[in-house]
């Protein structure tokens, strides 16, 4: 009986070490099983987060570009429909919050459960084109995988009965029910992800939870595809509106506003752009028009600007399609002439432009005759560098100018040598000026009939440390030219009046007269004042000075020149007209300007003897002039027959190489104020 007992006691045992072992396994076996579930669960939540991401991310990335915070937030709310996901967060690349999403739960329904529950943070960057624009972050708890593992547990306390078989069934059909449709919505999440056609739908399921999702999951992509849409149209018309903007912009760069023709910019990269080809040759032409400025400053700017656009569309038709024509500013042009160096087909071009400018052009009624001076170049023969060419072809636009317009001259480098020595000359100038190298020389004017010599005039010379003793035909128009006048014609002014301070000691009666570039006086009055303040620093007799001015600087009575004239006429300045009868002759101003001698221009003197003409015009000048109360001077006299015939015409005063050549100050002091003057009459 005991036996019995121990047996069944070991049998009691042993069923228990069994069902032990059983439990132990089924245990084991239902923990593993959980596991390996709960690890899949979790892998898949991450990738149905992450292709979630994938779907949003260019749609909310296209948003933050455009800081659009409203459309952000409606794609992002749908999410939360997912029993998973607890918030939506959408930031800046600064990490600043620009829309988020959370799901609201009450305090009450919080248990112990709950709050073992872990959460899982996917964070996904906003990047377009390569650049990052901001992150979504997504945050989902673990309560869809821990509420699974629950059932296995219940599972397993309360169906210990049922087999490992029935547990993995139970398993499998657990799975099948609640994953399936979740792993549905990520094959669809991800088909969208990679094809971006947001016209996919998830199938329709029963009206649960899951149910829900998917429907959400539909209308969240039905909302992306709309904006999408919207977002395609925005984003084309932007691009057209860019690329408007830019044709519009291109076209400002590198088109001249007034004709129409590339201009500098334009002009500059071209040219720039053939010199790097190999072997490449072509022509450069620089076009200056003559007598623009006095177009302009008769007719009108208006007229102006119509004259240029006239002159662009001639030059185009001078040249083949392909070729440019440009305007580089004001009236210059540029031409340049590809796969051609002949000098032949040149000149042919040349001349073909010259005679088409020729033709007179009507503007408003206007009959306008225009002309250019131009300079030509060939590259690379006459330079490799842009520098170079655009020199080389303004120096031989310039030797064009200054041999007499309407003229074109090839580049040769005995142009360049030119302007080396003339640039130098400049230099020497502007040394010339503060190291004294500037003197006086004083050509003694005779009276009919006077012996003693009154009268002289300061003539300007350079004693050039190299050079010699230069006369002002030699470096006044480069004076002129390069704004260094202003700065000699004070200084003449400074030197006139302190040697007419030195001379009066002499002979109280001496008067001294100079020449006064057109560039000299201003609009403004300077030119006046500067007289001024050198008198009032210089008390000399009044009379003793007289400024000989040109008829052009004249041609307009009552401007500021005239006003400073008659300015300093009150302080006893007086004035005479230079070269009378080779300017523009007009007799008015005579009679309204505080004029009190004429000077016949050397020309009407030198053809005296030979030119009946000349002989006429002296005799109505000296008239007109005696008639309205002026003195005349024949200047340029150079021999005796000459000086006989303008006696008799009753000139008042005589100057020429007959009787003395300019001279020093000191020899003009000894030879005419220290002695009289005697002349064979």
């Amino acid at each position: 009986m005991g036996d019995i007992f121990a047996l069944n006691s070991i049998g009691k045992k042993l069923l228990l070490i069994l069902m032990s072992v059983a439990i132990t396994a089924i245990v084991i076996i239902t923990f593993t099983f959980s596991a390996y579930e709960y690890t899949t669960a979790k892998q898949e939540q991450v990738d149905s987060l992450n292709t979630l991401e994938e779907i949003l991310s260019p749609t909310i990335t296209a948003a933050v570009l455009f800081d659009d915070k409203d459309a952000i937030q409606e794609l992002i709310d749908p999410i939360l429909i997912r029993s998973d996901i607890v918030s939506i967060q959408v930031t800046d690349i600064q990490h600043n919050v620009l829309a988020s999403a959370n799901k609201v739960v009450s305090n009450d329904s919080h248990s112990i459960r709950d709050q073992l529950i872990d959460t899982t943070t996917i964070a996904h960057e906003l990047v377009l084109d390569g650049r990052r624009y901001g992150y979504l972050v997504i945050v989902a708890d673990d309560s869809y995988i821990v509420n699974k593992a629950t059932v296995y547990g219940y599972f397993v306390v309360g169906l210990l009965i049922f087999t490992l078989a029935m547990s993995l069934l139970l398993s499998l059909i657990l799975r099948r029910r609640f994953l399936k449709p979740i792993l549905h919505l990520a094959k669809v999440a991800d088909d969208v992800s990679h094809s971006n056609d947001y016209s996919l739908r998830a199938k329709e399921l029963p009206n649960d939870e899951v149910g829900q999702l998917s429907n959400r999951f539909n209308d969240m992509l039905k909302t992306i595809e709309q904006r999408d849409n919207i977002l395609e149209t925005k984003v084309k018309r932007r691009t057209e509106e860019l690329e408007t903007a830019n044709e519009q912009l291109l076209e400002l760069a590198y088109k001249d506003g007034l004709t129409g023709l590339p201009n500098r910019r334009y002009f500059y990269e071209k040219l720039q752009g053939l010199l790097l080809i190999k072997d490449k040759f072509f022509a450069l032409i620089f076009l200056d028009l003559d007598g623009f400025k006095e177009v302009n400053d008769t007719l009108g700017h208006d007229y102006g600007d119509l004259l240029l656009q006239q002159v662009s569309k001639r030059l185009k038709n001078c040249v083949r399609e392909h070729d440019t024509v440009a305007r580089l500013g004001g009236d210059e042009f540029t031409i340049i002439l590809e796969d051609v160096c002949n000098k032949q087909q040149l000149t042919k071009i040349a001349n073909q432009i010259k005679t088409t400018l020729m033709d007179p052009i009507v503007i408003k009624s206007e009959r306008i005759q225009i002309t250019g001076s131009t300079g030509i170049t060939i590259a690379p023969k006459d330079g490799d560098t842009l520098e170079e060419l655009i020199k080389h072809a303004d120096q031989a636009m310039y030797l064009a100018k200054n041999k007499g317009r309407n003229r074109f001259e090839f580049f040769c480098y005995s142009i360049e040598e030119q302007a080396i020595k003339k640039r130098q000359l400049v230099e020497d100038l502007k040394t010339a000026i503060y190291d004294s190298q500037l003197t006086l020389h004083y050509q003694p004017i005779l009276k009919a009939n006077e012996p003693l010599i009154t009268k002289a005039e300061a003539l300007l010379r350079w004693q050039h440390p190299d050079k010699g003793l230069l006369g002002p035909s030699e470096f006044i128009p480069l004076a002129e030219e390069y704004g260094l006048i202003k700065e000699i014609g004070q200084w003449v002014v400074n030197q006139v009046v302190n040697d007419a301070l030195e001379l009066q000691q002499i002979n109280t009666d001496i008067q001294i007269s100079l020449n006064t570039s057109p560039l000299e006086i201003d609009e403004r009055g300077k030119w006046a004042r500067n007289w001024l303040q050198t008198l009032a620093n210089n008390p000399i007799k009044p009379g003793s000075i007289l400024i000989e001015v040109t008829e052009n600087t004249l041609m307009t009575p009552g401007t500021s020149i005239q006003q400073q004239m008659q300015l300093l006429s009150q302080q006893g300045i007086k004035f005479a007209i230079d070269d009378f009868g080779v300017g523009y002759s007009s007799l008015s101003y005579l009679q309204q300007l505080e004029i009190d001698i004429i000077k016949i221009d050397h020309s009407f003197v030198a053809n005296l003897e030979t030119t009946p003409s000349s002989h006429a015009l002296i005799r109505a000048i000296v008239t007109m002039a005696h008639n309205i109360g002026l003195k005349v001077v024949a200047e340029g006299i150079e021999n005796q027959a000459q000086y006989q015939t303008l006696k008799d015409l009753e000139c008042d005063f005589f100057q020429g190489f007959l009787f003395y050549r300019p001279l020093s100050k000191q020899e003009f002091i000894s030879h005419c104020l220290r002695k009289t003057y005697h002349r064979n009459e």
